[in-house]
């Protein structure tokens, strides 16, 4: 008799649920493997990382020291211990942190010159931890500058929750729009005489073009629009920038009101467009920080949409400088353009925190950076030295 599907069915499920009571060994397997700590890659650093900090042996001349270590993707989070003397032990733990989000971090206090011992580990997303890492030993020399960084909620309180936040602070107004009656009255009226041309002789504020079908990377067709792209954002937004600070300083509407202008002609501008940081960053920076610039200095004359449009725009800037530089900056940061865009986020998200989504995390890599990864090159000495390669 031929029997259908249906007929089967009963037999089939019977047959499922007899298999189900019974240990799988393939499950086993899984489950053991899932609840084995993930291993710690503690490979040395190559060439072109910025590898474990401080180094086995090494001397630090910053307290506290930042401490750095190789990222792992499957990591969500660190945890650091640090101890006094040449050999690690508990009784002389002085510094202790869990749930560190990157694989770099300073501490928010200083540490008393001499000899200490550091470990790391991570946990993965189910929690587990991997084993600790080797200790390594160094020294903090006495005199050690004090640079510090302290917890982010107790920074990010810092910034004003009014305008301006850059450069100057709302309460730094009185006190500047005085110098700039009095001792710095001569260099003022340089601005005022630069604000007046400007109010005579606007700059264009069109899009600039995008590369046309074909153009060839590094051509001299490539290169016009590349740079000269670069020139006329800042053309625009820098004018837009020193008049709206000068507004600030002396009150001067026509100086404001040009700013104005300017800034939300470029805010119509494509975010991913010509001058989107990954299409060609050499526009997508002097368009991030002079629009931000312009933003907090003429806050005060713009209007409720006008506010929102800005921070819509800088909400997609923004993203897209943070997706490019974090985390992969931590560890491979030795890139001149990586090294300008880093602060230049940073100003971003002072500009804009608690009015854009994601600008808390900007500023904050922006200052881990800065207290942990910086200056990359020419040691402690610092420079700007990328060498013949660039």
């Amino acid at each position: 008799m031929k029997r259908s599907i249906f007929t089967c069915l009963p037999v089939f499920l019977a047959t499922m649920v007899l298999l189900s009571e019974r240990p799988s060994v393939f499950g086993a397997e899984s489950s053991r493997r899932a609840a084995k700590p993930p291993a710690l890659d503690e490979r040395p650093a190559e060439e072109g990382t910025w590898g474990y900090r401080p180094e086995e042996g090494s001397t630090v001349e910053v307290t506290p020291p930042a401490f750095s270590w190789r990222p792992m993707r499957e990591i969500a989070s660190w945890q650091l211990e640090c101890a006094r003397g040449d050999r690690f032990e508990e009784a002389q733990v002085v510094y202790r942190r869990k749930c560190i989000e990157w694989n770099v971090h300073c501490p928010p206090q200083t540490f008393p010159p001499g000899r200490y011992v550091w470990r790391y580990r991570g946990v993965d997303r189910s929690g587990r931890t991997t084993a600790w890492s080797r200790p390594r030993r160094f020294l903090i020399a006495q005199g050690a500058a004090e640079l510090p960084l302290p917890p982010r909620e107790e920074l990010l309180a810092r910034v004003p929750k009014t305008h301006p936040r850059l450069f100057l602070r709302p309460e730094d107004l009185p006190r500047l729009r005085e110098l700039a009656r009095g001792p710095f009255l001569e260099s003022f009226r340089q601005l005022q005489s630069r604000c007046d041309r400007l109010l005579k002789n606007p700059p264009p504020t069109a899009e600039p073009p995008k590369y046309p079908p074909g153009t060839q990377r590094l051509s001299e067709a490539w290169r016009e629009i590349w740079w000269g792209n670069r020139m006329y954002t800042i053309a625009a937004l820098d004018s837009a920038a020193t008049l709206a600070f000068t507004w600030r300083l002396g009150g001067n509407e026509q100086y404001g009101q040009l700013a104005r202008r300017i800034l939300m002609e470029c805010a119509r501008w494509d975010p991913k467009g010509a001058t989107g940081f990954r299409y060609n960053d050499e526009a997508g920076m002097p368009y991030n920080y002079y629009f931000s610039r312009t933003y907090t200095f003429v806050y005060d004359l713009l209007s409720d949409e006008e506010r929102r449009q800005c921070r819509q725009v800088m909400k997609v800037r923004g993203d897209e400088m943070y997706s490019v530089l974090c985390p992969r900056h931590f560890w491979q940061p030795y890139n001149s353009h990586a090294n300008r865009a880093w602060h230049f986020l940073g100003e971003v998200g002072i500009a804009f925190l608690g009015e854009v989504e994601g600008a808390d995390d900007w500023l904050w890599f922006a200052m881990n950076v800065f207290a942990a990864v910086y200056p990359v090159w020419s040691d402690d000495d610092g420079g700007w030295h990328e060498g013949a390669s660039y």
